[in-house]
């Protein structure tokens, strides 16, 4: 009897088999029989090692033990797919203690062979549930969205964007889609697109479960293969990227984009915008970037909006595991509540609120939680603020307790310290910002928050890695030392949303059958201190809204009126959007524009305004205007119209306004023509702001060679296109090389 999974390393080859056998009946499958006798197998087999069956197909499961650091090569996936044909058997799965090569991966997902490494073995074995063989209808909400994205698509839409939370089936609901579609006979081949190969071999599963086995044809193009003239083709992004040039632009039919949130981007947009499909799907559970840039509008805008069944919608109907959400806020800083002042932003606010705790007396108080909650067999995920904050934090949990994983560790070793912690005695994993998608740990039933990231989707995602539902799991233990005005606003905004979601009884799941409908309200406890900060949140009515929600209410706006509001109508025409709100957010309201609305409105409203104030000055004066007095000069109710950075892009360097405005010359045209390139907001730079390896080089590379807008000007043609290039705008560079000093 295996009680830990890592003891399947002690085990006989038979003994292997057996456990394997019994999983596979843990999980659903029937009649399975090891067809070994002694060393012998019996007649007809065709020397499988095990014969099941799941919903009246028969499987052929073929097992590999392999010792540590060995991996599965294509001589054992050969061997599955010649026996499996002598036993007359379609259906095939391939299962190890180990991995597999990519080479087998490519492979099997031409010859319809599921694979199961030792990650999906212990799936397997903890969940006691396999999406392989699932014979599967569309749920209610589900065909919900198939129905509305048909609709779309036969009117003329060749663009979606489908909206659902991780766990809620995004996947199944577009091959039920496409195979609907597919019979209409208007499109012949598919493209699927991820940028994970776990990613695309689940998605595999998927749809050879929705379409069957032998009616189409499907082939992998990830790890440098080539795409194969096949019906369904799953690629990853970098290997089209690099085969791109080979590729004839009506090379597919359609094309569905998982994790849709990521194509925007530079190398993902490119691989998309290379083809012209006639459909085009996005699959994603986050539709909004915090980058700004507009994955709605890649995808056909608010017409090509499908199924927006988000966290919300998928807790308050028991979809996920259900957090059970402790916010423990930093002790309060009494003496100085009273010196708030409006428009500071979030950092400030936060800075003068908080005092926070030491590293040493969050453990202990993690450790007294889990004690006090009595959580068993412990999994606990803790987000910390750095690698450095992770090599100080984990001294200070129980000796032999705590393992961690962060981007400067190699790619074999972060791997390894997740499998110890799974499999090990390890309770806690410490990490930076590599659980947020794509890290799969059912068991997880405990997340620490101890990092604020600055991004509600980072957030969603990280929150997402414990809601994992499994036979012995239906909550997740949250806990959130995040010191930070805005995260407690997050917390309890989501609470709200959960809890006035309507209940669609079609759609809502009982955890239990003793379980009534009233008890999918989102359970959230307050320290005193966290409390506290709510009541003052209301009495200051500092009544924040996230980045994201004051962003879309603008958007809504724009959408439905074609202009941008003016800057002293902004509290009357935008519901529930404070100019406190935007000054703490964006700064200004040009930072607010330009983070909802880059590139569709007319920047040009700012310069002007900044001249004309520089011009009245000096007619008065004599002087020119600093750039901190311009700024000041427009605002309304606290909120600037642009801060000292922006006027400064907007109107060149000191010395050249200066001769402007004494007509000495005319402004360079290049500086001062309306702006139309696309621009995007520039984060202020602090400890928690990451830069890509380009962009800091690019930093480094000019920030001693330019010290005005002028300077950039200089640049060559080729060199700017580089900057472009790497940062999408020049205002966001300039932006960064300001606040780097």
């Amino acid at each position: 009897m295996i009680t830990e999974f890592k003891k399947i390393d002690s085990l006989s080859p038979s003994d292997f088999e057996f456990f394997v056998r019994d999983v596979f009946v843990a999980a659903g499958w029937s009649d399975a029989i090891i067809t070994k006798i002694g060393q012998e197998f019996q007649r007809g087999d065709g020397g499988i090692d095990i014969f099941a069956y799941k919903n009246k197909r028969k499987f052929a499961i073929e097992v590999k033990q392999r010792t540590a650091g060995t991996t599965v090569d294509v001589k054992a996936l050969n061997q599955l797919v010649t026996g499996a044909k002598l036993a007359n058997v379609v259906n095939m799965i391939l299962v190890t203690n180990s991995y597999f090569t990519s080479e087998v991966k490519v492979r099997a997902l031409r010859l319809g062979v599921e694979l199961l490494d030792r990650d999906g073995l212990q799936n397997l074995w903890i969940e006691k549930h396999s999406e392989i063989g699932r014979q599967i209808q569309p749920r209610t909400y589900q065909e919900t969205v198939i129905q509305d994205s048909l609709t779309r698509f036969n009117a003329g839409h060749n663009r979606l964007l489908i909206e659902m939370a991780t766990g809620l089936g995004k996947t199944y609901t577009v091959a039920h889609l496409l195979k609907q579609i597919l019979q209409q006979d208007k499109v012949k081949r598919v493209l699927f697109l991820a940028h994970q190969v776990e990613i695309l071999l689940q998605s595999v599963t998927a749809f050879k479960n929705v379409l069957g086995i032998g009616t189409y044809s499907f082939s992998a193009c990830f790890g440098g293969a080539d795409p194969e003239q096949t019906d369904f083709v799953f690629g990853s992004f970098d290997t089209l990227f690099s085969k791109i040039a080979t590729l004839e632009k009506e090379t597919f039919d359609v094309i569905v984009v998982d994790e849709a949130h990521h194509t925007p981007a530079r190398t993902y947009a490119t691989v998309v915008e290379h083809f012209h499909p006639k459909l085009l799907i996005g699959l994603t559970a986050t539709p909004f970037r915090e980058d700004n840039k507009d994955v709605l509008a890649f995808f056909g805008g608010s017409a090509g909006h499908v199924g927006k069944y988000d966290l919300a919608w998928a807790l308050r109907h028991n979809k996920l595991a259900f957090p059970k959400y402790l916010v423990l806020l930093d002790d309060l800083d009494q003496s100085r509540i009273d010196q708030l002042n409006h428009g500071m932003s979030i950092s400030d606010l936060d800075q003068r609120l908080f005092l926070h705790k030491k590293d040493e007396e969050v453990v202990r108080i993690i450790e007294k939680t889990v004690q006090d909650k009595q959580i068993p067999n412990l999994k606990g995920i803790v987000f910390c603020r750095s690698i450095q904050h992770i090599t100080y934090l984990i001294q200070f949990f129980p000796p032999g307790s705590a393992t961690f994983v962060h981007s400067q560790m190699s790619d074999s070793q972060r791997w390894q310290n997740i499998r110890d912690f799974r499999e090990g005695n390890y309770r806690y994993i410490l990490v930076r910002d590599l659980f947020n998608e794509g890290v799969d740990i059912p068991e997880t039933n405990l997340l620490v928050f101890m990092r604020y990231t600055g991004s509600h989707t980072i957030w969603l995602q990280q929150l997402g890695r414990g809601l994992r539902k499994t036979p012995n799991k239906d909550y997740v233990h949250v806990l959130d030392f995040v010191g930070s005005l805005e995260r407690l606003n997050e917390v309890h905004q989501l609470r709200k949303r959960v809890n006035h979601v309507p209940i669609e009884k079609e759609n809502w799941e009982p955890r239990d059958k003793k379980e009534t409908v009233h008890n999918s309200s989102l359970e959230v406890s307050y320290s005193q201190s966290a409390a506290q900060v709510l009541k003052l949140i209301e009495e200051l009515q500092y009544r924040l809204k996230s980045r994201m929600q004051v962003i879309e209410v603008l958007r809504k706006y724009y959408e439905d009126n074609n202009r941008v509001p003016e800057l002293n109508e902004i509290e009357s025409v935008l519901a529930d959007v404070t100019t406190d709100q935007i000054a703490t957010h964006f700064d200004s309201y040009f930072g607010y524009l330009e983070a909802a609305l880059t590139g569709q409105y007319d920047q040009g409203i700012f310069r002007a305004l900044c001249l004309d104030y520089a011009q009245n000055f000096y007619q008065q004066n004599r002087i020119c205007p600093s750039f901190r007095a311009i700024s000041l000069a427009e605002q309304h109710n606290g909120l600037l119209a642009c801060s000292e950075v922006e006027v400064r892009f907007l109107l060149g360097s000191e010395s050249e306004l200066e001769n402007y405005l004494a007509g000495k010359n005319k402004l360079d045209e290049s500086i001062h023509q309306v702006v139309t390139e696309p621009i995007e907001r520039a984060s202020p730079i602090n400890t928690t702001v990451m830069y890509t390896n380009e962009e800091l080089l690019l930093i480094d590379k000019y920030s001693a060679i330019i010290k005005t807008r002028q300077d950039l000007l200089t640049l060559s043609v080729e060199d700017r296109a580089e900057i472009k290039k790497v940062f999408n705008s020049e205002f966001r560079f300039f932006s960064c090389l300001q606040n780097k000093k």
